[in-house]
């Protein structure tokens, strides 16, 4: 898509503020909420939770797919939203559009943002610095194992990506497992892209400078070329590409050792209500010489114009925040019932959450990951989706067919300057 077609069509920011009482929309004209395919039955319940505590009416929209574009498809054809999910990577690229608004000035902004982690902020503002969403969940990637594999081998977690292979290796000869390692290597966001990310991150790869220069370095090439070691060797299942449901039944059916997964999907891998290994999948430091991952907040963004700035930003605060009676609704129940971790210091300090995490992993582990954790600053760009996309699916082709690393590697860096140029 190009910069003309982002721009198309996008209406200029609102610039209503706060007069005290609904004054643009009476309530009977719903608010326009849109999200992607993420329990969807529970965000329905979570709206009628809202209408009913603010006498409200809500139209949620769920927009099934490849979430991003589609989106972006609907802003471009002029649909009103006034409010919706997006990945840290895509706020400035909406907000360029003039599809979103910031939320500074906003009542009670500064306290919200008291309350929350550092890294998240930085994760939901512009490069200006202006805040522009409240989270949604706060993540990072994980590095899980089946210890009772381990076990059978006598081995600890590898900590380098040498030792990985060579572990595979093991266990696949032994016959532990006929695909030791397993990951996010579907060509749809998030899966390629974060996987790829937080093995680059774990290595000490930039792959982007301070100036959004792609970074071409012995790091990034050795993840690469591991990626296609673990192919080659048959080490990863055959249709590791096209597994359904970011590839965790499939790890959950105890067939794999390793794993490189979203961290709240621990919760699912030691659920024995869906799990085959549930008490045997245990987190881990990512391997590597940095040993770091990546970290990110998804978002919830308010419309560039609001049907009502008031209604819509008691909507924003009841699900990414705390609601007008002092709690966090939404925020504790993906939490507790779904692992996911939250962007705001007191809930991830809560005990009944403390208690919840404790059950299914490692939390001094996971508190030292997270504080290793490499935030993705080029996502601020508005290029970065477009070259994010082509990474993907350059890099599932370079697994899949043993090609040359120098040709992928400068392949990437190429488009990255193709694209910067673009939108200068």
């Amino acid at each position: 898509m190009s910069r003309r077609q982002i721009l198309g069509g996008a209406a200029a920011l609102s610039a209503a503020s706060l007069m005290g009482g609904r004054a643009f929309a009476a309530p009977s004209t719903p608010l326009n909420f849109a999200g992607w395919q993420y329990q969807p039955q529970i965000v329905d319940e979570n709206v009628k939770t809202f209408m009913k505590l603010y006498d409200e009416n809500v139209a949620y929209e769920l927009i099934t797919g490849d979430y991003h574009p589609l989106a972006e498809t609907k802003l471009t054809g002029g649909q009103h939203l006034d409010m919706l999910y997006a990945e840290e990577n895509y706020i400035a690229r909406w907000h360029t559009a003039e599809w979103i608004r910031t939320l500074e000035g906003l009542p009670g902004i500064d306290e919200i943002k008291a309350k929350m982690f550092p890294v998240s902020i930085q994760s939901l503002s512009l490069p200006t610095g202006e805040l522009a969403g409240l989270p949604y969940y706060a993540g990072y990637n994980t590095f899980l194992y089946n210890e009772e594999h381990l076990a059978k081998i006598g081995v600890e977690s590898p900590t380098t990506w040498d030792a990985v292979l060579e572990v595979c290796r093991k266990l696949k000869a032994d016959g532990i497992s006929d695909a030791p390692f397993h990951g996010m290597w579907q060509q749809q966001w998030p899966n390629m892209s974060w996987h790829m990310f937080a093995c680059w991150y774990s290595e000490g790869a930039k792959v982007f400078d301070a100036d959004g220069n792609f970074v071409d370095e012995p790091a990034l090439r050795k993840i690469l070329e591991v990626h296609q070691t673990l192919y080659k060797e048959k080490l990863v299942v055959e249709d590791i590409m096209t597994l359904p449901g970011e590839g965790v039944p499939s790890y959950a059916s105890g067939r794999h050792t390793f794993m490189v997964v979203h961290d709240y999907n621990h919760k699912v891998a030691n659920d024995p209500a869906v799990s085959k290994i549930a008490g045997k999948v245990k987190n881990a430091l990512m391997p590597g010489a940095t040993r770091s991952t990546m970290a990110w907040t998804a978002a919830y963004l308010m419309g560039a114009k609001p049907v009502d700035e008031e209604r819509v930003w008691n909507l924003l605060q009841f699900f990414g925040g705390k609601a007008k009676d002092g709690q966090y609704h939404v925020i504790k129940r993906w939490a507790l019932e779904f692992g996911l971790g939250s962007g705001y210091k007191e809930v991830m300090e809560d005990p009944e959450i403390v208690e919840s995490f404790s059950k299914w992993r490692d939390l001094k582990i996971s508190s030292e990951q997270l504080g290793m954790a490499t935030a993705r600053s080029i996502g601020k760009t508005i290029w970065f989706p477009e070259w994010d996309m082509f990474m993907m699916q350059q890099v599932q082709e370079y697994i899949r067919s043993g090609s040359s690393t120098d040709a992928l590697v400068t392949a990437l860096a190429d488009k990255a300057a193709e694209l910067k140029a673009q939108y200068q």
